[in-house]
C-alpha cells in the first residue's frame, strides 16, 4: 500500500509570515500518549521524502518504489507483519530542502507516520533531521552517507548507505595503490557530500606519493560540469576522484571522453555505482571507471536474490522497472521488516528502536557474499563492508575481496 503527497501548503501559504505558514501547514491532532503514531490493529504507516519529479527523480524515485513493492509483497504474501499491513506514504520533495521541510511536516503531523524510512539527500535531509529527532520519529536507513547522521549516535536515527568518510578512504587507497606518484584532481559536489568525500579521499592517500593538484566543485542543481572538467585537464590532472550524483558524474565522463578526448582514469563514489550512471555516461565512455559497492547489481540474474527482486517488481512494482535503486529500496525495506518482526506484536517506537539496536548477524537477501547486518546502541550503521567495482562491457563488475570496516563489537 502507498500514497504520495506533494508540497501543496506552499502554494497557499507562500505569502504569509513563517509563523502562519507553520500553523496552517501543521496539525494539532497528534496522537495521545497511549497511542503509538502510525500504528493501528491493522496498519503500520511509514513515510519517506524523495524526488518523484524534477531532475533527480529518474535516478532516485525507484528507491521509494522498491520499498513500496517489498511492503506490498509482504502484505500480499505474508499478511503483513504480526497481522498489520505496511503502508508507505511518499513525500515528493523535488530534491529541494524547502519542500522537504513541508512534506516531512505533513508526513509527521497530518499523516501521523510511525517512522521515516529511506529519506534521501544531504541538503534535503539536513533540513529535517533535527525536527525528526526532536519529535522522536524513528529516522531509519537514510539514503545518504554523511557520517554525522550516526556520529554521535542518536537513538532514533540509523544510516542506510555506508558512510562517505569510510568509503572515500577506500577510494583514496585504490588511487594510492594503483596510481602512486600521479597527479590527482577532485570533482566534488559543493556541499557536505562532496566535502566528506574529499576528506575520505585524502585519508586514503596518506603515505603515498600521489599529489592533489586541483579541486573543482559544482552546485547540486548544476547538471553540466564540463567547465570544471576542462579546468582539471588544464591543471595537468592524471587521475580524477569524484564525489558526484549520477547526472553530474555522467557529465564528467562524457565531457572527458567525448569533448576532451581524455582517457584519464576516473574513480567515483558508490553513489554513482548504478545502472543509470552508465546509461547517462554511455557504456563505452564509462568503461574502466572504478567505484565501490555494497550489494549485487540488478542484472546479475543468476543471483537468487536478484531473481526474487525481479519477481517482486514485476508483480508489485506497479509498472516500475527493476533497477539498482529499486534494489536498494528493497534492501532497506527488508531490514525494516526484520526489525518489526523482532519487535513483536506489541509495537511501539521504543520497542522498534530496541529491536533495531539488537540486530545480530542478519543476512538480508542481498547481503550474501558481503557480510551480515549488525547493529547495537552504539552502532547505527547497518552496512560497513564494500567491494571495489569496475565498469566492464557496460556493466559494473565487482573485483577483489570484501573490505570490512565493521565497528560493532560483540
Amino acid at each position: 500500500m502507498f500514497r504520495f503527497i506533494r508540497p501543496l501548503c506552499l502554494l497557499i501559504c507562500c505569502l504569509a509570515p513563517a509563523i502562519i505558514f507553520f500553523s496552517a501547514c501543521g496539525s494539532s491532532d497528534t496522537p495521545g500518549p497511549t497511542k503509538t503514531p502510525g500504528v493501528t490493529d491493522t496498519e503500520i504507516k511509514f513515510g519517506t521524502h524523495i524526488p518523484l519529479s524534477q531532475n533527480p527523480a529518474a535516478a532516485y524515485a525507484p528507491i521509494a518504489y522498491g520499498i513500496r513493492a517489498y511492503f506490498d509483497y509482504v502484505n500480499a504474501e505474508q499478511g503483513g507483519v504480526h497481522g498489520r499491513k505496511l503502508t508507505l506514504v511518499i513525500g515528493d520533495d523535488h530534491y529541494n530542502p524547502a519542500d522537504t521541510v513541508e512534506v516531512v511536516r505533513e508526513l509527521v503531523e497530518k499523516e501521523g507516520i510511525f517512522a521515516m524510512i529511506g529519506g534521501l539527500g544531504e541538503a534535503t535531509h539536513n533540513a529535517v533531521w533535527k525536527y525528526l529527532e526532536e519529535r522522536g520519529v524513528p529516522d531509519m536507513f537514510l539514503a545518504t552517507g554523511l557520517s554525522k547522521w550516526t556520529d554521535p549516535v542518536v537513538r532514533t536515527r540509523f544510516a542506510g548507505n555506508p558512510d562517505y568518510l569510510s568509503e572515500g578512504k577506500l577510494l583514496g587507497k585504490y588511487i594510492a595503490d594503483n596510481y602512486d606518484g600521479k597527479k590527482v584532481g577532485f570533482l566534488l559536489q559543493n556541499d557536505e557530500f562532496g566535502k566528506e568525500g574529499e576528506r575520505g579521499f585524502r585519508l586514503g592517500l596518506e603515505g603515498s606519493n600521489v599529489e592533489v593538484v586541483a579541486v573543482e566543485q559544482y552546485e547540486s542543481i548544476q547538471a553540466d560540469v564540463s567547465a570544471q572538467v576542462g579546468r582539471l585537464k588544464n591543471a595537468g590532472v592524471e587521475v580524477i576522484g569524484a564525489y558526484t550524483i549520477p547526472p553530474q558524474g555522467a557529465s564528467l565522463v562524457k565531457t572527458a571522453r567525448e569533448v576532451l578526448d581524455w582517457d584519464v582514469p576516473i574513480i567515483v563514489t558508490g553513489v554513482d555505482c548504478s545502472d543509470i550512471f552508465i546509461a547517462l555516461a554511455g557504456a563505452e565512455n564509462a568503461e574502466g571507471i572504478v567505484s565501490v559497492v555494497f550489494g549485487p547489481q540488478v542484472y546479475q540474474t543468476d543471483n537468487p536474490a536478484i531473481q526474487k527482486h525481479l519477481e517482486i517488481m514485476e508483480k508489485y512494482g506497479q509498472g516500475i522497472p527493476a533497477s539498482n535503486f529499486s534494489l536498494f529500496g528493497q534492501f532497506i525495506a527488508e531490514i525494516a521488516v526484520h526489525i518489526l518482526e523482532k519487535a513483536g506484536p506489541d509495537l511501539t517506537r521504543d520497542s522498534f528502536l530496541d529491536s533495531a539496536e539488537s540486530v545480530t548477524d542478519f543476512w538480508c537477501s542481498t547481503c550474501v557474499g558481503l557480510g551480515p547486518i549488525n547493529m547495537t546502541p552504539t552502532d547505527h550503521r547497518p552496512i560497513e563492508v564494500e567491494m571495489y567495482n569496475r565498469v566492464e562491457n557496460g556493466k559494473w563488475v565487482a573485483f577483489g575481496e570484501p573490505i570490512s570496516f565493521e565497528t560493532t563489537q560483540r
